[in-house]
């Protein structure tokens, strides 16, 4: 049952592996991080299958990710209607 939709941005790699700059994304109540990360690793592999640290169960100190202009490190993170949600590369820079 669809309780929302939520925008997604991609940077950087995800925006060269999915091929958009920009997608809605229906999310049911209750949805999850996780659950968004597991539709576009099936959907899309590359970059999407390296965003958790396997070691850590943590997203990936060399992935961003920001929901609603936050950066978020924990998978189980709750994601709700008209959320925003951004997949990147952190900036380096010296």
């Amino acid at each position: 049952m669809v309780k929302g939709t939520i925008e997604i941005l991609f940077h950087a790699t995800f925006r060269e592996i999915t091929k958009k700059r920009k997608i809605t994304e229906e999310i049911s109540e209750g949805c999850t991080f996780k659950e968004i990360l597991t539709r576009f690793s099936r959907k899309y592999g590359g970059d999407f299958n390296r965003v958790v640290n396997s070691q850590t169960g943590k997203i990936s100190n060399d992935i961003l990710v920001m929901l609603n202009g936050k950066g978020i490190r924990d998978i189980d993170e709750r994601i709700n209607d008209m959320d925003v949600l951004i997949f990147s590369l952190p900036v380096g820079g010296g």
